[in-house]
């Protein structure tokens, strides 16, 4: 593969030239021109920060102190429409690694690592062209193996400035994770030191009930994007003295959306919105393709970035790669829609997608059995969660603040541009019908031109681990077409459509059957199926039959009619600790009592989920919600999201 589309050679054919006394100037003046053609190549500085919506000054937050950002954007190209695509951080960060969407890799389940094919990462084709690269620290690429030549050096602590050749041009990524979620999961409020911004002047957005936990949550990030912004100064600092501050495009962006519940994780504009600014220095202007400062409201995402680093850094974008280049030369048309998605809560299977394109944002929640405000542990740990949590539980919430608990709809349409909390969901509004309907066509043909696999349910997309699910479904020539069709049907099911989820039932493909079962579920939970088939009976006491789709079957049985077969079956795979089945533990409510004494014989068995057994006994009454954390040596021992 041609790398640097303009590279010259630099070995003359010195023994040809006439006097034998040209060939010491000569070759100095080669040396020369080579190095200087080395120094004009820019240097590429990517500052990341996590979990943060454009809660900054400039993008005119009136909560965060962030002078030096403030300084730096005006001189800098600040976006007021970048995506992360993803809402989470591992899906988010294997689309900027690869330049592929994560459901097209499969890697979209957060904090389940996938293999991915070997040639899906950006910083290869840096290191191919000349460039030092080095990552500080974070990867979270979602990947169960990597390259093991993908950074020059990628550990806490890895620079540019310690790289061996000061003449090599660098890209380096520095990651600052004091903005993190983790700086709010603290389960209580009492320890929190005295913030910059008190809680009683924050605004809330309408979904949300006025609660001190909240209020005090959301304050405490605010202090946290203020104090990152000596980080920044730290870092340009660092760059300035290493005399490099010229030669060097910066970037500052963050990994996804924010701390305010109901962002992080979901694909609301709060949960996928991004800061992003591009600096360029003076010496370089000439390589942006635009205007090198001001506002830019061009949508950009995650997909982006790599094909816009090549495009800057004159390298061939690979085919594979599914964004578009931003800046640099012979830019195309600016995209007209953006893609984004999100897979799970920890165990809970909620693949939605949406599309925006910048003022409007058209949202496909494909499981609408389940409720966005499904209990995991990791977020959980926020105050806020659980004082919202409580406060639904409690009766004390609105209609607008109770949707988050109840099961989804299956469309979500928002005019973002006058809702940016998207608050007023206009999918019923008669003067939007049209868009909204182009927007559902385009959002269905993109995820099957491109097979978005983020749809096979978590077992069905383990068929040889050594081999990415993305090759399995090529070489194998898997219908993905059909399992997107099945999962569409099963959100948007009337009750005119059982005989079609009936025929999904019979189908060979699991992830197909899967999607007929959820179909049912569906109907039912919203109060539109009287009658569960014979089929869903046959399908859970068939010993054959995936777990997966068997727990999906119980849990329709169970909440039909407290079926003790199917309740027992449950209780099986929780002994077992199947993946999933703390999922359906959760969510069989309060139809999980008669499992309660078999419960709390398990609750203290480190080798299960003790949260998803703590949050059902919650459900079912036995206990008060102040037990869904306990404090126990084993609670260390969750995978947190860090």
């Amino acid at each position: 593969m041609q790398l640097l589309k303009n590279s010259k050679p630099i070995l003359l054919q010195i023994r040809f030239l006439p006097k034998v006394g040209l060939v010491v100037p000569i070759l100095f003046m080669v040396m020369a021109s080579c190095k200087k053609e080395e120094v004009e190549k820019p240097n590429i500085l990517w500052l990341v920060v996590e979990d943060m919506t454009p809660y900054l000054s400039f993008y005119g937050n009136a909560y965060t102190t962030t002078p030096t950002l403030d300084s730096l954007a005006k001189n800098s190209i600040v976006f007021d429409n970048a995506y992360s695509n993803g809402a989470q951080c591992s899906p988010a960060r294997s689309t900027l690694i690869s330049g592929v969407y994560a459901p097209m890799l499969a890697t979209d389940w957060h904090r389940e690592a996938r293999p991915v094919p070997q040639e899906f990462y950006y910083p290869l084709y840096l290191r191919e062209a000349g460039y030092y690269t080095s990552n500080n620290s974070k990867t979270d690429y979602n990947d169960s193996k990597r390259p093991e030549n993908l950074w020059d050096k990628s550990k806490k602590g890895a620079t540019y400035v310690d790289r061996p050749n000061k003449s090599q041009p660098f890209f380096s990524v520095f990651n600052y994770n004091g903005t993190h979620t983790q700086r709010i999961a603290t389960r209580d409020t009492l320890n929190r030191k005295p913030r910059y911004i008190h809680r009683d002047s924050i605004t809330l957005p309408a979904y949300l009930p006025d609660i001190p936990e909240i209020r005090d949550d959301i304050a405490w990030h605010y202090d946290a994007v203020s104090k990152m912004d000596l980080w920044v100064k730290k870092r340009l600092q660092e760059l300035k003295d290493s005399g490099e501050h010229e030669n060097t495009i910066i970037f500052f962006y963050s990994d996804h959306g924010g701390c305010l519940p109901r962002a992080k994780a979901f694909v609301y504009e709060v949960g996928t919105k991004i800061p992003l600014l591009v600096h360029f220095p003076e010496k370089f202007k000439h390589l942006a393709g635009v205007k090198t400062t001001g506002r830019d409201d061009r949508l950009v995402g995650f997909v982006d970035f790599a094909p816009t680093i090549f495009n800057l850094l004159d390298v061939e974008i690979p085919d594979f790669m599914m964004g578009q280049p931003f800046l640099g030369k012979n830019l195309p048309q600016p995209k007209k829609e953006l893609f984004l998605y999100r897979a799970n809560q920890e165990q809970n299977f909620i693949p939605s997608r949406a599309l925006t394109d910048g003022k409007y944002r058209l949202i496909w929640n494909f499981n609408t059995a389940h409720p966005n405000g499904v209990r995991q542990s990791y977020q959980w740990q926020m105050p806020s969660y659980q004082a919202w949590d409580q406060a639904f539980i409690q009766g004390k919430t609105d209609s607008l603040q109770s949707v988050f608990w109840n099961p989804m709809e299956p469309l979500e349409f928002y005019d973002t541009e006058n809702d940016f909390y998207e608050v007023k969901n206009l999918v019923n509004a008669l003067e939007h019908q049209e868009r909204l309907n182009s927007m559902k066509e385009k959002l269905l043909s993109f995820m099957k031109e491109n097979k978005d696999l983020g749809l096979y349910p978590w077992s069905m997309r383990r068929k040889e681990d050594s081999i990415p699910f993305y090759n399995y479904v090529r070489n194998t020539n898997q219908n993905v077409s059909a399992v997107i069709d099945a999962a569409a049907l099963a959100s948007m099911a009337k009750p005119s459509d059982k005989a079609l989820l009936m025929e999904n039932l019979k189908s060979e493909v699991p992830a197909i059957r899967y999607w007929g079962v959820m179909g049912l579920l569906q109907l039912f939970t919203h109060h539109k199926l009287e009658k569960i088939p014979d089929q869903i009976v046959s399908i859970f006491q068939n010993p054959k039959e995936e777990t997966e789709i068997r727990l999906i079957a119980a849990e329709l049985l169970v909440k039909h009619g407290n079926n003790k077969d199917a309740l027992n079956y449950i209780l099986q795979q929780v002994k077992d600790n199947h993946f999933t089945v703390f999922s359906v533990l959760q969510n069989l409510g309060s139809k999980a009592k008669p499992l309660e004494k078999e419960l709390l014989e398990l609750e203290d068995n480190p080798r299960l989920k003790q949260f998803y057994i703590r949050s059902a006994l919650i459900n079912t009454g036995y206990y008060k919600y102040q037990n869904l954390f306990k404090t126990r040596e084993h609670d260390l021992g969750y995978q947190h999201d860090k």
